[in-house]
């Protein structure tokens, strides 16, 4: 509503005796921003502010970062979806070493690697942040690489659907993981290929990762190769999404044998499949699906094309295995000439015309 700030939210915080823990407000115009703002000054109470889907831009933002510095009890802070842009994701950022913010969330912000440096600078130094979500954002390799090199205390990373992201900012990543305290790293839609995938693989055993989620990063059966030979090793990961990433039977069979390695047995209790390019033998209980740790369900229908093509290869493995004679084809014309030549009409019976 407009002026609701003013007339409510900016009284209830500025109170004498305010005991209100949680705050949540949406839809607040920059005005609004701005009188909220400073009502936080002298707020003391407060330890979550959801203020996504607001107009917290420009001078609004730098305003609201300035009223949070030395906040004596704000731990988590939630600014999804505010045009914050760099700058005003820098200004929050700037404040962080401040405050006792532990949980920050600027998914679909706008911020870029600018905001990403500032945040690095802010967990290289005082600053109390364990988690930090920066899903849907402009982020490319140097930003990610930024904040890589300052991973610091923090044990939540989601970097979901940065799409200016590449296999670069994975390698930075997992070069830092092992002397990292991150304990949970959402990758999902940043380009992750199978040479990205191999630099985690190195990484996760010597890492205190839990969660990892690649979903959604197609590096088909060679990425997740690489991650299936080395689950045994990883002794702290108990979650793994590779959901729609293109993974086919020959993938789903490193991952089964990788489960089933009495040797070497994964922690891992759950691993997300679904829309992948899984064949009957990996369905309904058979293959994979059949271990209670991987959900294979809803797979992606496959084209006539690749039907057509896995037929091809089938039948040409089992001639092959067979020791059937590879069957050689002759041109017509080129038959036609070897016969008037008298010499036959092709290669013997293993000629086809």
């Amino acid at each position: 509503l407009p002026g609701a700030a003013s007339r409510l939210l900016a009284p209830l915080l500025t109170a004498r005796g305010c005991l209100l823990r949680r705050l949540s407000a949406r839809h607040l115009d920059r005005r609004s921003v701005r009188t909220l703002a400073r009502a936080l000054r002298s707020n003391g109470s407060l330890d979550s502010l959801n203020l996504s889907s607001n107009m917290v831009y420009g001078r609004a933002a730098s305003d609201f970062a300035a009223a949070l510095a030395g906040h004596a009890s704000l731990t988590a802070l939630d600014l999804d979806h505010n045009p914050l842009l760099d700058g005003g994701g820098a200004a929050v950022a700037a404040v962080l070493p401040s405050t006792p913010i532990r949980s920050l969330s600027l998914c679909f912000t706008g911020v870029g690697d600018a905001a990403c440096d500032a945040l690095a600078l802010a967990l290289a130094g005082d600053c109390r942040l364990r988690s930090l979500r920066l899903s849907g954002n402009r982020i490319t390799s140097s930003g990610a690489t930024s904040l890589a090199a300052s991973l610091g205390k923090l044990a939540h990373l989601d970097l979901t659907a940065n799409v200016r992201l590449d296999g670069a900012a994975t390698a930075a990543l997992a070069k830092a993981l092992p002397a990292s305290a991150l304990r949970s790293l959402r990758l999902s839609g940043c380009n992750v290929d199978r040479k990205a995938c191999s630099r985690l693989a190195a990484a996760l055993p010597l890492s205190r990762l839990a969660r990892l989620d690649l979903s959604s990063n197609h590096f088909s059966d060679g990425g997740s190769d690489e991650l299936a030979w080395v689950l045994g090793g990883c002794g702290s990961l108990t979650a793994l999404s590779l959901a729609d990433c293109n993974i086919g039977d020959e993938g789903a069979d490193e991952l089964l044998e990788a489960l089933a390695d009495a040797d070497a047995p994964p922690s891992v209790r759950s691993i997300d499949l679904r829309w992948n390019k899984l064949g009957s033998t990996h369905q309904g209980g058979r293959g994979v699906s059949g271990d209670p740790r991987a959900d294979a369900s809803s797979q992606k229908q496959r084209t006539a094309a690749e039907r057509q093509t896995e037929h091809l290869e089938h039948t040409w493995q089992q001639a092959k295995a067979a020791g059937k004679p590879q069957k050689v084809y002759v041109p017509k014309w080129q038959r036609e000439a070897r016969k008037a030549a008298g010499g036959g009409g092709g290669t013997g019976p293993s000629a086809v015309g």
